[in-house]
């Protein structure tokens, strides 16, 4: 007895909406490490702390995400980790981006991969 292409489809949408992606952190908190050095984020951005303690922020307007690694990637608009572990950013500054039914990233102008070189080392 096999599964049917259908079956199979409405497993995966289930398993991708009960399993949350990470995204984007919340824009326009500063961010404060252990020896006290407090940083705040770019207009319309955000910051991240390592697990070093060292502070990654976004650019202005765009998006930031820390991976299953601790690395940080940066990129124009809002960053997200899609559940098979791939961080993509929207092309566009104030760009959203999600994951469609089949796992796919959509982003607002297109989707573009996630990179270290976005993100600033205040």
């Amino acid at each position: 007895m096999g599964l049917s292409r259908t079956s199979i489809l409405v497993s995966l949408g289930l398993w991708l909406v009960l399993s949350p992606p990470a995204w984007s952190f919340e824009q326009g908190r500063c961010v404060t490490n252990a020896q006290g050095k407090v940083v705040c984020p770019p207009p319309g951005g955000a910051c991240l702390m390592t697990m070093t303690g060292e502070i990654a922020c976004s650019p202005p307007f765009g998006g930031i995400v820390r991976t299953l690694d601790g690395r940080m990637l940066c990129g124009p608009g809002k960053c997200m980790i899609s559940a098979f572990g791939q961080a993509f950013c929207s092309a566009e500054m104030y760009g959203s981006a999600t994951i469609n039914s089949f796992g796919e990233p959509v982003c607002t102008g297109g989707c573009v991969p996630a990179s270290a070189e976005e993100c600033s080392w205040p």
